[in-house]
């Protein structure tokens, strides 16, 4: 069954149990949801950027460090500006250390109940950095 036929379904389920008329609209993308996928656009393309680095280094020996290093310190110098430093330094993590050239994939623990923190994506990512954003305002609510 199409989106479209399951939401017309719903439609006809709530008119129903409703006995009137009803409308369903899509959501509107909220802040949050627009700041979200802005974030995970910008980690995607700088992971791919340094990928063609390290890629460009590896089969040309070509040296793009000192091309890409301006570029790279305004990111960083604009990523000041949103992120604490430990919100900065999980970042800088998943851009440049989780995912290893041999094709490994390091993984995040929770030091406390020492389970798997979810971090294959930029979304997941954003979620631990929302996370840690609301555990350091319960720590320091003003």
């Amino acid at each position: 069954m199409s989106k479209k036929e399951n939401v017309k379904k719903i439609k006809r389920y709530i008119d129903e149990i409703l006995n009137t008329k009803s409308s369903l609209t899509a959501k509107r993308p909220i802040k949050k949801d627009k700041l979200r996928e802005l974030f995970c656009t910008v980690l995607n393309e700088i992971q791919f950027v340094n990928a063609r680095a390290v890629g460009m280094k590896h089969d040309f020996n070509v040296d793009l460090t000192e091309y890409d290093e301006p570029f790279f310190k305004a990111i960083e110098s604009l990523m000041r500006l949103h992120f604490s430093e430990r919100q900065r330094n999980m970042i800088n993590w998943w851009l440049y250390d989780k995912f290893l050239p041999s094709g490994d994939v390091l993984i995040l623990n929770d030091n406390e109940t020492h389970e798997e923190i979810p971090t294959e994506t930029a979304d997941d990512l954003w979620d631990l950095l929302e996370n840690l954003n609301l555990k350091d305002e319960e720590k320091n609510p003003n």
